[in-house]
């Protein structure tokens, strides 16, 4: 009986002592970590709209208007799917008439070596200058869709585009 009661104690003290060392490295880094990534989102609205050079929040966290010498020239939106292993944030730029400029992904946890190609230049670099119409899985709608899918990451090609496609009806008003 003493040594249950010895054992569970030396655990419950270890655990304290890890709980108490995590917390205390989490409130050290927490500033530095949100720092961070909005300094990625930052880089990531110029890298989508590289013609613009501010961006005005007009949806806190969600979309930015994009302005060349004061003048709007289009907009980047920040939209959110799930994939295969879970959440793919993503950011994209649409221009006046609602093409896409360029899409980035911020973060995923897709399948190393398979899902996770999403966010490669070939992938992405589909998207640029594409309309409503033709933002598709050429799989999915053969006669519009111009976007071709990561072999063996369907569900990650696919939650990517459709997220994309979904901000793009959203900035059109849903027409």
């Amino acid at each position: 009986m003493k040594a249950t009661i010895r054992l569970a104690l030396i655990l419950f003290l270890v655990c304290g002592i890890a709980a108490g060392s995590l917390a205390v490295v989490n409130s050290v880094t927490k500033d530095r970590i949100a720092a961070l990534e909005i300094e990625a989102q930052k880089e990531a609205r110029a890298q989508v709209f590289p013609d613009a050079d501010e961006f005005v929040e007009a949806e806190p966290g969600r979309m930015w208007t994009a302005l060349r010498g004061g003048v709007e020239i289009g907009s980047v939106h920040r939209v959110k799917a799930q994939g295969y292993s879970g959440v793919i944030d993503i950011i994209l730029g649409l221009n006046e008439e609602g093409a896409l400029t360029a899409v980035r992904v911020l973060s995923q946890t897709e399948t190393a070596g398979l899902g996770a190609k999403i966010v490669t230049p070939g992938f992405l670099g589909q998207y640029a200058g594409k309309a409503r119409e033709q933002v598709a899985l050429r799989k999915d709608a053969p006669a519009s869709g111009q976007i071709d899918a990561i072999a063996a990451a369907t569900i990650s090609s696919r939650a990517v585009t459709k997220a994309i496609r979904a901000a793009m009806d959203a900035a059109a008003g849903g027409k």
